[in-house]
């Protein structure tokens, strides 16, 4: 009889009215409340913060004595610093409480401050980076202008704190925009940045990272508006002046440019919804594609030249297969170069052996060009002169038994008065083990030059794509130059970058190691990144990651396909658009350097933080998306009573750490 009954009120509507009563009256019940609950959770993220501020030793944030160089620089010089300028005295200071601090005990001795000669060793300095941030940071630590270090440095920090409060706004006010007041999302998306550890630690450094979360949350919050409320020139002029800021900030949220272009497209579609309208989004995107790429350059090789010749040409008169290799040589522009890395099981196998270096060699005009040289070696390499017509050459040289890495390497200008640009041709790059004869070219099996014989005997060549006969999209000069311009300094180069994401071979294995070190980052990772806490909280958090992204997407769906207002759908797609956006662009920093013998450079979450509005919002919102209604304010509760023993055990560790990096 129950059931019956029970059917009989889903029937009549009835228990869905009822839920939807018991819902408004909560709503309504905490929204009478949350000015004042808002309130307590700047409260607890002020008073959580200030202990990151002082529990935290000095210089025990990334980068942070460059950081606060800057701001020195800056005040006393009253100017932007120039790129590489520094004050010896000043660096003296710093560097003897950094002595004081025990900030190089994990690290060996310290520097020798008696150093006259050239400048005293300063961890990363940041004198290239946009000002905006420092600027601000300046503003409150010129009343102690003339103090020591260490205090300018707390009042470093402090200014940090007041932005990171800013950004616990910032999210309240962007919320505000999507959901009704009353809603819990609109105190539990701010409630859980006050309570993430790792967030509340880099927020309260001295670091430019802080700098960059305020502008991008300050543009997510004009987009947010612009999509829900509409578009008016007062509400471009704020998403475009943030951008701008973002472009003065750092160069982490320079994808702010494109998410505006993103955004007016979306703001021309607010008005309806449906799969056709969603569709003509990624449609516009791809508009950009052939403007920005183009297909063609030679597959795994690394370009370092701006020229506006691809790399890869198609010649009559190729050696082997239809293509070779293109160097344009300027002696404007000595640096232009071409790499090829070679594994790191050929390397290995090389390694102590004699080994022959070959290519066919020719250019548009008689010119003197330097050899193909083996990086990693210390050959000498000689210059030669190279013809009209394709002709083989090779160099034998012998690779020591401790060797890292090897690289092959074409950069051919020679003469550094070249009156004219002439563009240099390779084909059939061979490398192989062994003395083989340079006057007895090899006889390769195929045009990609993989396997031949050569001097009567079988090789494997260890260059890739040898001949060039493989290509791959490459980034049009014009947008290199633009996103140096923009986005400078930058740690890879454009053309270097796309190599190393389409190189998986070689890099392939640095995806795990990166998605495991962003997932720790994001909760709980302090210092220089090498402090952590128990690894079972981790192991705990990636399932709570999972949980919330994948309740994200299924709440998403929902949204999507409901019959909420078109505006709304569009807001929050944007904001997942900026999410993904600055997640993947972290995720692509940590590919190996070029040369093998460097260690890889694995990013921490700070790079993603900018987007901590959207990721925030979509694992709160996971969340409480799997249970039933009934049960989602237990998990509400969960979810902060683990982030409150979680914060508790991430100051336990920053106050008992014996030694910070």
């Amino acid at each position: 009889m129950a059931l019956v009954s029970v059917w009989q009120q889903v029937k009549n509507g009835e228990l869905v009215n009822r839920a939807a009563n018991r819902i408004s009256g909560a709503q309504s019940r905490l929204g009478r409340w949350e000015p004042l609950l808002l309130g307590l959770i700047l409260l607890l993220a002020a008073l959580n913060g200030l202990l990151h501020v002082f529990l935290v030793p000095p210089w025990q944030h990334y980068d942070e004595p460059g950081h606060y160089e800057y701001v020195w620089l800056l005040l006393d010089r009253q100017r932007l610093p120039r790129p590489g300028e520094y004050d010896q005295a000043m660096r003296r200071e710093v560097l003897s409480a950094m002595i004081e601090y025990d900030f190089f005990r994990p690290l060996g001795p310290p520097p020798n401050l008696l150093q006259q000669d050239k400048p005293l060793w300063l961890p990363f300095p940041q004198t290239t980076d946009r000002p905006f941030y420092y600027l601000l940071v300046a503003l409150a630590v010129r009343p102690l202008r003339h103090a020591d270090v260490i205090t300018q440095l707390y009042a470093a920090r402090l200014a940090s704190w007041g932005l990171y409060l800013v950004s616990i706004l910032l999210a309240y006010a962007i919320v505000s925009e999507l959901v009704p007041r009353g809603h819990h999302l609109r105190l539990a998306v701010p409630a859980f940045m006050a309570l993430l550890p790792a967030y509340t630690n880099l927020m309260t450094a001295v670091n430019n990272d802080v700098g960059a979360v305020v502008v991008f949350t300050l543009f997510l919050w004009g987009g947010v508006r612009l999509l829900v409320r509409g578009l008016s020139l007062a509400r471009l002029v704020w998403v475009a002046g943030a951008a701008a800021l973002c472009l003065w900030t750092k160069n982490t949220v320079a994808v702010a440019l494109p998410l505006l272009g993103l955004l007016l497209v979306m703001a021309a579609l607010r008005r309806g919804w449906n799969w056709r309208r969603l569709a003509l989004v990624p449609a516009a995107g791809l508009v950009a594609v052939p403007l920005l790429f183009s297909w063609g350059d030679a597959a795994y090789w690394y370009r370092y030249t701006d020229q506006e010749l691809a790399l890869r040409q198609r010649v009559e008169r190729a050696p082997l297969g239809r293509y070779a290799l293109a160097l344009e040589m300027d002696a404007e522009k000595p640096g232009r170069r071409a790499i090829n890395v070679l594994l790191s099981d050929q390397v290995e196998a090389l390694r102590g052996k004699t080994v022959t270096l070959g290519a066919w060699i020719w250019a548009t005009r008689p010119v003197t060009v330097r050899s193909p040289r083996l990086g990693g070696t210390q050959a000498n390499w000689p210059n030669v002169e190279v013809g009209t017509e394709p002709t083989f050459y090779a160099f034998t040289t012998t690779v020591a038994s401790d060797t890292k890495g090897l690289y092959v390497v074409f950069q051919p200008l020679a003469d550094r008065n070249l009156e004219e640009p002439v563009v240099v041709y390779y084909d059939g790059v061979v490398l192989v083990e062994g003395q083989r004869p340079a006057d007895d070219p090899p006889r390769f099996s195929g045009p990609d030059g993989h396997t031949g014989t050569w001097g009567g005997r079988p090789f494997t060549n260890a260059v890739r794509n040898a001949s060039a006969e493989q290509g791959w999209p490459w980034l049009r000069p014009w947008a290199v130059r633009a996103m140096r311009r923009l986005v400078s300094p930058v740690p890879l180069g454009p053309f270097e970058m796309i190599v190393l994401v389409l190189d998986r071979e070689r890099t392939g294995w640095v995806y795990r190691p990166t998605a495991t070190r962003l997932l720790q980052s994001f909760w709980a990772v302090f210092g220089w990144g090498g402090t952590l806490i128990t690894p079972a909280w981790y192991r705990l958090l990636t399932w709570v990651t999972l949980l919330g992204l994948a309740g994200a997407a299924v709440r998403g769906v929902r949204l999507l396909r409901g019959r909420h207002a078109p505006s709304l759908k569009w807001a929050v797609l944007f904001l997942g658009a900026a999410g993904l956006l600055v997640w993947g662009v972290a995720f692509a920093r940590p590919f190996p350097s070029l040369f093998p013998w460097s260690r890889p450079f694995i990013p921490v979450a700070r790079y993603a933080y900018p987007a901590i509005v959207p990721t925030a919002l979509a694992l709160v919102a996971g969340w409480t998306a799997w249970p039933r209604l009934r049960w989602q304010r237990l998990s509400l509760v969960v979810l902060f009573a683990l982030m409150v023993a979680l914060n508790a055990a991430s100051l336990w560790r920053i106050v008992t750490i014996d030694i910070w990096r």
